[in-house]
């Protein structure tokens, strides 16, 4: 297998860094997470110039470090924001009917021990109002004895716990950087040009919008480019873009570290199991394919890419360890991955970061400067992007711009009569119906082109290999239109394949190898 620092080029790249330069843009968004691409795709869905850099690969930062759930903060009714619970209700909500093949409910089952803060009847109470405040859009909550916990799910330690509470909230059935990429990709089909690994040197503010500075990382070529506004979507780096633009931002960020590992499956019930730990923070174990993820961390932090460390590990395991009933305990040869990110939590000059440091929620703010023609998004979360998307339209609007209103929803899955062409079009390839629900779920309105490939060539189908269940025909689609440069991007973001094997796994996989060919060919 090539090594997965090795980048390739390729001629898309080479002709989106090309559309990138020759025109001057309505807006240049700088960075390609989670605020990145939902806003590229709000913005391009109403008819605007987008373009949108990111100088590592798309999602390679905080959107592929989360926990994969889409969740409305049932935390956060703890401490009484319950606005905010509304809101990102509304947009999980949103998300879940309007991606309906990407992100599925899943039950979480959350065991009282010792440890827990509240009661199970406090807690029944909290999973009703939360229930109600999500619009009941979701399966009922129920309350648990400790028999009933044992019964149903043996895995976990019932013998301290006081009862359970049972409970819904989303899931995506890929990882998260693939849900991000997925949006960026939609806004590329409305027009909006996107391009990785290219960083933002210098910035330089004219009468007719930005002049921008920019350098290939992939060959150090050096490049400009033009833009009304400048949309800084960089993450925890929002701060340093902000001194780079000249904007003085009215909130500043603070870090909390998150840390996951992954583990063999824990209970096959396909259950989220939740936990408070020692310091009566929750922690999960929650189901990725056909492992187990176990996090999350919560640590104060100063840098925006902390590792994991050993203290991570054995914290983790340590409390996944105590809480539940395993044939034996979890140990460091069981972690088949670790990720780990920040959590960019919003803060202003009055919010004691010391006393309240596990209360801070995950709100983010778009702050608006008009006068430099700069838009900064702060904070935010997977769930809440469609709202962070709704904001971008209306900041623009008070930058001058004028965006045209779509005639339907600016986002969503493709038109279902272009699923079932692509059904039909499926069944005389010779696709089975599970896999044909699989490439629409990953791949959406280009699983069309999977088909056609296997209708051609029917040993396309065919996945690679045990460990990568991805067909020919799959790849050489992606090859096509997901702008992978390198085998990392394939392994760990358009894939989760890095999360779910053991690394020296997959460099041995013939698959892999097999994947590698049909993305670089003879450059691999």
């Amino acid at each position: 297998m090539p090594s997965n620092e090795v980048v390739h080029t390729c001629e898309l790249r080479e002709q989106n860094l090309e559309r990138l330069t020759a025109v001057t843009h309505d807006a240049l968004i700088v960075g390609g997470g989670i605020n990145g691409a939902i806003s590229a795709l709000a913005l391009a869905s109403h008819g605007l110039r987008v373009a949108l850099i990111d100088m590592g690969d798309f999602a390679s930062g905080v959107s592929q470090e989360s926990s994969n759930l889409i969740w409305g903060g049932f935390k956060y009714l703890q401490s009484y924001e319950v606005g905010l619970v509304a809101g990102l209700c509304r947009s999980r909500n949103l998300l879940a009917s309007s991606y309906g093949s990407r992100v599925s409910e899943v039950r979480f089952l959350a065991a009282l021990g010792p440890t827990s803060p509240f009661s199970p009847a406090f807690a029944a109470l909290g999973a009703n109002a939360y229930w109600a405040l999500g619009r009941f859009a979701t399966h009922r909550p129920r309350v648990m004895s400790p028999s009933a916990l044992a019964a149903s799910e043996p895995v976990i330690n019932s013998g301290n716990v006081k009862g359970a509470i049972e409970y819904s909230d989303y899931l995506l059935h890929d990882n998260d950087a693939r849900f991000v990429l997925q949006m960026l990709l939609d806004a590329v089909d409305k027009g909006a040009v996107a391009v990785s690994r290219v960083r933002l040197d210098s910035a330089e503010r004219n009468a007719a919008g930005w002049q921008t500075q920019l350098t290939d990382l992939v060959d150090g070529s050096c490049h400009q480019a033009s833009a009304k506004l400048l949309i800084n979507a960089a993450g925890p780096r929002a701060t340093q873009l902000a001194t780079l633009t000249g904007t003085s931002l009215k909130k500043q960020l603070c870090f909390s570290k998150g840390a996951h590992i992954v583990v063999p499956k824990v209970t096959d019930s396909g259950r989220v199991l939740a936990f408070f730990d020692d310091d009566q923070r929750l922690f999960y174990v929650i189901p990725m394919g056909h492992r187990s993820v176990i996090g999350t961390t919560d640590t104060r932090v100063s840098e925006a890419a902390p590792p994991v460390t050993d203290a991570d590990l054995d914290f983790l395991l340590e409390q996944a360890d105590a809480r539940l009933r395993l044939p034996r305990s979890l140990s460091r040869s069981d972690v088949i991955a670790s990720r780990c990110g920040v959590r960019a939590l919003v803060v202003d000059d009055k919010t004691d970061t010391d006393r309240d440091w596990t209360e801070l929620s995950r709100r983010h703010a778009v702050e608006v400067d008009r006068a430099r023609g700069v838009i900064s998004i702060l904070g935010g979360k997977l769930s809440d992007c469609l709202n962070v998307g709704d904001e971008m339209i209306e900041a623009v609007q008070r930058c001058g711009l004028s965006p045209r209103t779509p005639k339907g929803r600016w986002f969503g899955e493709p038109d279902s009569s272009i699923k079932e062409h692509f059904e039909r079009s499926a069944d005389q390839a010779g696709i089975e119906q599970g896999k044909a629900a699989v490439l629409w779920r990953r791949h959406g309105s280009r699983a069309q082109q999977v088909a056609d490939l296997v209708s051609g060539t029917p040993e396309l189908a065919t996945p690679l290999s045990a460990r990568v269940d991805y067909c020919a025909a799959e790849v050489m689609v992606m090859a096509r239109h997901e702008h992978i440069l390198t085998m990392d991007d394939f392994l760990r973001r358009r894939t989760m394949l890095s999360m779910l094997e053991p690394a020296e796994a997959l460099h041995n996989d013939p698959g892999v190898n097999q994947a590698a060919d049909l993305l670089f060919g003879a450059a691999a």
